[in-house]
């Protein structure tokens, strides 16, 4: 058994899927950090900025410059609220959400890659054992 060297494995696993994505995210036009944001306006249609930098674990003033550059390349639009004027909802474009789904296309085919040689009853443990190493981690984080 290989002990304190699961956080070189699963870095060295990160980095390797990280850089994939990234690269193939590149080649149709996004930066690193967009496909979280559409991935969360997908699921989260007029949510305020607020809400966006909250779900996707972000600063809002980093949410404002990737939603601002999201804007410009016509992957969403925003409009005020309905009943308060002064707040503004996101929503995906109808390019934004074929980008959403070019980006579902891009995981599914770098998972595919990740899977290589295992089983379908491997995959399932394996995502049986991270969800119980996140769990084993939560509690230590609110005690």
């Amino acid at each position: 058994m290989k002990n304190n060297e699961l956080h070189i494995y699963l870095g060295r696993l990160f980095r390797s899927h990280w850089r994939e994505t990234t690269n193939r995210f590149a080649k149709i036009g996004l930066s690193s950090a967009q496909p979280k944001l559409l991935h969360y306006l997908s699921n989260h249609p007029g949510a305020m900025q607020r809400e966006i930098a909250d779900g996707c674990s972000i600063e809002s003033a980093t949410a404002t410059s990737i939603l601002s550059g999201m804007e410009q390349a016509k992957l969403i639009y925003r409009e005020a609220d309905g009943k308060d004027r002064r707040i503004m909802r996101t929503f995906l474009t109808e390019k934004g959400q074929q980008t959403q789904q070019e980006i579902d296309r891009i995981f599914f085919e770098v998972e595919n890659i990740c899977y290589q040689g295992f089983s379908e009853a491997e995959i399932e443990q394996l995502y049986l054992f991270l969800d119980r190493m996140y769990q084993n981690m939560q509690k230590t984080e609110s005690e």
